[in-house]
């Protein structure tokens, strides 16, 4: 039995990956503002631990404390789509989330490795790739980049894994998922892609529980996670 740290698990994606860890006897710790916002379902199961709390104001000892022992780390943070999640403050909400939970992971020491999984977005790029794209999507991502925080806090926080943690790290194995245009369905066939097979303007559905889905997979099966750890996989449901 596995032990799994959520971040966002009252969103739309974390929600889906909370309750199918649990429906798979998993146990899964959540950090999260208000109880109240998860059902009673998920209060009552006793492989559920509630940290109530802002992430961002626990302090580095408490930190510490909620990932130890972790197997897995999941960070399924985001802005709310409105004017004071896009422009307001924390607007390094994911990155600095990404850079503190990696400190507590090391800070532990233990011997054996955490997985840390970030929820990102398909409109991330890859470094280690050198991905194109279409002039007009490199216009959009750069005025994204300079006008919108939530995309720049979300490139940022990928970065952390790729650049800081990176490849070598005795106590964390990373990967960051980019899910493609976002929808609410049920679990169904997918693909993954280690890069984009179509255009931000293009963009093929890809339903929240199959993102679930995937990351529960990557936390359960050793092979899966071979395969796509210090990766960028792109998720998009099949055709």
């Amino acid at each position: 039995m596995t032990t799994t740290l959520v971040l966002g698990a009252t969103g739309k994606t974390g929600l889906p990956l909370v309750e199918q860890l649990l429906r798979k006897k998993h146990k899964v710790r959540v950090v999260i503002r208000s109880s109240h916002k998860l059902s009673a379902e998920i209060l009552e199961n006793p492989n559920t631990t509630v940290i109530e709390a802002s992430v961002l104001d626990l302090s580095d000892e408490e930190m510490a404390v909620h990932v130890k022992g972790c197997d897995a780390v999941v960070s399924c943070l985001g802005h709310n789509l409105d004017f004071k999640g896009m422009f307001g403050n924390p607007r390094k909400l994911c990155t600095d989330a990404v850079r503190r939970l990696c400190m507590a992971i090391e800070k532990n020491d233990s011997a054996k490795s955490t997985k840390f999984i970030l929820m990102s977005s398909v409109g991330i790029q890859n470094p280690k790739l050198k991905e194109k794209r279409r002039w007009s999507e490199r216009l959009l991502l750069t005025i994204l980049r300079y006008t919108i925080p939530p995309h720049h806090d979300n490139e940022t926080a990928a970065g952390h894994l790729h650049q800081v943690v990176g490849i070598k790290n005795k106590h964390i194995e990373w990967c960051t998922v980019r899910p493609d245009s976002l929808i609410n369905a049920e679990v169904s066939p997918y693909e993954i892609n280690e890069s984009p097979s179509t255009g931000i303007f293009t963009g093929r559905p890809t339903s929240r529980s199959n993102v679930a889905d995937f990351m529960v997979e990557l936390i359960e099966g050793p092979n899966l996670w071979n395969t796509w750890k210090f990766k960028m996989p792109v998720i998009m449901n099949a055709k």
